[in-house]
């Protein structure tokens, strides 16, 4: 990227200085810094601000824009995606300037104290999602760490936050992912398989595992470590089998100290823990928690299931439907014979 390409981005994203907004409380902090909630000393204007610490190498313009979670949040613009509204460097330190929502979903559904959202409230958050998600993953990104928490609520609107761990999508699908992500709860069985290939579909369950949790205030699969959410998860919709996942029952094999829980072959938990979900939201939370991912929808069909079709009209601009990513060949596979402690060694290498 030549340097006028560069000092024009720096000049789009840097107007103010940090000392010209007003840090009022910390919002949240993680590995890599800090959130602030600021107010704009001249406008008043309110918003977020993430702090980038400063051992991250954060010394050019150059390396700035090409970080990762800047470059996505410049590539993707929709109204359900949070927008980067500036960017700031100063003293090697960077400070992405966000728009200011009121709350996580995870905080509103806390505030309801227990209180699940009817079929019209989840086809409302849900909709504006998977609108999100056709929209993210049509543009060629997924987010791979979605979860109440990074969810962001406004009245009525919602919006996906932090793409810290948003990834390129693979035109082949046959990319190797290296990086742990994910919160437990909401991780996708190839996930906690620790599959070295994967692709969007991971979005997929975690919206079926999100979708599950308006209904009933309580997260669907609360394991404590990767084997007991999966075995949560075998709890609910059935041990898998050659039919529903023969890719993951090779996985399983491949891990030498791990073994499906037999004792939930044909199980199916799934309507007994989500009572007041409606038919319709049924048939699609069990169509996304498919453990095959290749046979969970795309966002796009999603927004074309029943549960939708009277409420939502696939936009033109994320219509029609992306095809099925091609599944990856078996000479992708991970060497045979490890166990699950070399494998989550390996994969934060």
């Amino acid at each position: 990227m030549s340097l006028k390409i560069l000092k024009s981005m720096a000049n789009g994203y840097q107007g103010k200085g940090i000392n010209d907004y007003e840090l009022l409380e910390e919002l949240g902090h993680f590995s890599s810094g800090r959130v602030w909630k600021a107010a704009d000393k001249h406008s008043g204007d309110v918003f977020a601000i993430k702090e980038l610490k400063r051992d991250w190498g954060l010394t050019s313009w150059k390396y700035s824009i090409h970080l990762r979670e800047v470059k996505t949040h410049r590539d993707l613009n929709h109204p359900n995606i949070m927008r980067l509204k500036q960017l700031i460097k100063e003293n090697d330190v960077l400070y992405l300037v966000m728009e200011r929502m009121d709350m996580t979903l995870k905080q509103l559904m806390d505030s309801r104290e227990k209180k699940p959202f009817d079929n019209n409230e989840v086809r409302s958050i849900a909709g504006q999602l998977f609108q999100a998600l056709a929209y993210m993953h049509k543009t060629g990104y997924f987010h791979r760490d979605l979860k109440p928490h990074n969810i962001l609520v406004s009245k009525d609107v919602v919006k996906i936050a932090d793409l810290c761990s948003a990834r390129e999508v693979s035109r082949t699908g046959e990319d190797w992912y290296t990086e742990q992500v994910t919160t437990l709860w909401y991780m996708a069985p190839e996930l906690l398989l620790l599959s070295w290939s994967y692709n969007p579909a991971v979005d997929m369950w975690a919206m079926g595992a999100i979708m599950a949790e308006l209904f009933t205030s309580t997260p669907l699969f609360q394991g404590e470590t990767d084997i007991d959410q999966i075995s949560k998860i075998c709890s609910v919709i059935g041990t898998p089998t050659k039919e529903t996942w023969e890719d993951g029952l090779q996985l399983g094999k491949e891990i030498r100290t791990f073994e499906f829980p037999k004792e939930y072959e044909g199980v199916d938990e799934l309507a007994k823990l989500v009572p007041n979900a409606d038919e319709d939201a049924m048939s699609l939370i069990r169509w996304l928690c498919s453990w095959d991912h290749w046979k969970r929808p795309t966002a796009t069909e999603a927004l074309q299931h029943p549960f939708f079709a009277s409420h939502y009209t696939v936009p033109k601009s994320i219509a029609p439907c992306s095809p099925k990513l091609k599944a990856p060949s078996s000479a992708k596979r991970r060497n045979p014979n490890r166990n699950l402690s070399q494998l989550k060694k390996a994969r934060n290498e």
